[in-house]
């Protein structure tokens, strides 16, 4: 809830201030709308259970799969054909997928099963991109559509935190509030900042790029995480892996 609404608040401030806000009430934003109800919303959150479940160096770099996702959705929707080398790019992914998920008995406990919520992060990331190419088709306003997508993401989680707090499963600690409020604010600078490039520049070498934050995911926990997260040969070589596996599913998927 904090990261989301931040988010939004620092979205929707920098759409008024830059954009004719009267845009923003037609129907042509209803896929952003809906885009926003998956993601950052639920796709976050499931990213968020998977960090605190199975540590960044491992959420990462399988969030980080959304694009390969994406390219899949709009190949069965527009009924594509892949060619061979996405088929070795899916395999380099399979196996980091693989890496990722072997236990080394020296990195703490947690479950394979957890895996299953950075993986529904990814697949809500990549439904999105699909709706957002969609809407783009009638819609020219990319902060505008942030914004939408961003108000409908907090909407939703909203309606989610109001629930677990009266289920009584969730508090309000103030203790990393701050944190989760500075992780939001650059989560929303990332989020402009890759709309503003899709935008200006091809998708096949933006995409590729803005997805390879993975990398620097693991080396910051590397430098910042060593007391609470080991980051291993097997989590190196796997985001090695599918970092190079998005970069050839993506450029072949936008070709």
């Amino acid at each position: 809830m904090v990261s989301v609404s931040f988010t939004t608040v620092f979205v929707c401030l920098l759409a008024l201030a830059t954009a004719p806000v009267e845009r923003l009430f037609t129907w042509t934003i209803s896929p952003f709308l809906l885009a926003g109800l998956l993601a950052p919303g639920l796709a976050r959150l499931a990213y968020f259970v998977g960090v605190s479940r199975v540590g960044v160096a491992r959420a990462m770099p399988l969030v980080s799969t959304a694009p390969v996702f994406a390219v899949v959705v709009a190949m069965i929707a527009l009924r594509e054909r892949p060619a061979p080398v996405v088929l070795l790019a899916v395999a380099c992914i399979a196996a980091g997928g693989a890496l990722v998920a072997a236990r080394d008995p020296r990195s703490g406990a947690w479950r394979r099963i957890d895996l299953v919520f950075p993986l529904l992060g990814a697949l809500g990331f990549a439904i999105r991109d699909n709706l957002f190419r969609y809407g783009f088709r009638r819609y020219e306003e990319p902060l505008l559509a942030a914004a939408a997508a961003a108000i409908a993401s907090a909407a939703m989680m909203t309606l989610v935190g109001l629930y677990s707090l009266r289920a009584g499963r969730m508090a309000l600690p103030r203790q990393g509030l701050a944190l989760l409020a500075a992780s939001a604010f650059f989560e929303a600078l990332a989020y402009i900042s890759s709309l503003r490039a899709f935008r200006h520049g091809n998708v096949s070498i933006v995409s590729p790029l803005v997805n390879t934050y993975g990398l620097f995911a693991i080396a910051l926990a590397a430098i910042f995480l060593r007391d609470l997260e080991r980051v291993t040969w097997r989590l190196v070589v796997a985001t090695l892996l599918m970092v190079a596996g998005i970069l050839v599913v993506v450029r072949a998927g936008s070709g």
